[in-house]
């Protein structure tokens, strides 16, 4: 695909009529693509510290920590949405949870040190299966709720809870974490289930048709493709992320 032939290919879907069910949203996509395109990037830059190829400073600094902290919250917002396009959240849930078995037993037995307990995986499959327990609940309550209520709840369990350790071993799924406890990937419910539950409430907005035109419209096959394989992206990045940073390792 060429270049002008990728930008004409922004525009060349139409906006439903507003109520109507709609079917795949090409946007979600891209936005997924995006973020597992910095997520690889990031874990690049991790991958380069871990072989000694840059600084603790490089990798450890406001800058990268927020770019990460938005990369992940992306990813939180598009599964949290895709629950409005889900037939079966229980088994998307189990899926991911599947998958992030494998990614955990895979970081026990290549590189004990890194030992992912419960990363973003876990958590989005975690979050898949509550939703589907507690969405018709949920959806009763007034639109405004959703936002009014989850939006200071991440902020306020992101700074008291998560950010803190306390004498407690078995709660870390909640984000409440003792001192020993060591996870390479870390996304506990408190306050990152409040962030998934803002990305279905604008699930909803979206799947009836109530966002700008210009969403709907939005396409690029390209970024379309990366963004609905980032599940097995994600499974497959670090290897060779980790395999190219040794090379470099040793051609230098």
């Amino acid at each position: 695909m060429s270049f002008a032939s990728g930008v004409r290919s922004l525009f060349e879907n139409k906006k439903p009529a507003a109520g109507r069910k709609i079917g795949r949203v090409h946007a979600i996509d891209l936005v997924r693509g995006g973020a597992i395109i910095a997520m690889v990037g990031y874990h690049m830059i991790v991958d380069l510290y871990t072989t000694g190829l840059i600084s603790k400073e490089a990798l450890y600094n406001p800058v990268l920590n927020t770019v990460q902290e938005i990369i992940c919250c992306t990813f939180i917002l598009a599964s949290g949405i895709s629950c409005r396009f889900s037939r079966n959240n229980f088994r998307r849930g189990l899926v991911m949870l599947a998958a992030a078995a494998v990614v955990s037993l895979v970081s026990w037995i290549f590189s004990p040190d890194l030992f992912i307990v419960y990363g973003i995986l876990h958590f989005l499959g975690t979050a898949a299966i509550l939703w589907s327990l507690i969405g018709k609940l949920v959806d009763r309550l007034p639109e405004f709720v959703v936002p009014a209520l989850c939006l200071p709840a991440a902020v306020l369990t992101g700074v008291f809870v998560s950010s803190r350790t306390f004498d407690v071993k078995y709660l870390w799924i909640l984000g409440i974490r003792s001192p020993e406890f060591r996870s390479a990937d870390y996304f506990p419910l408190m306050p990152y289930f409040f962030v998934y539950l803002i990305g279905v409430w604008a699930g909803t907005y979206i799947v009836q048709g109530r966002f700008p035109a210009w969403f709907y419209r939005i396409s690029w096959k390209p970024l379309e493709f990366i963004g609905k394989h980032t599940i097995w992206i994600y499974m497959l990045h670090q290897p060779v992320c980790m395999g190219i940073a040794m090379l470099i390792k040793a051609l230098v």
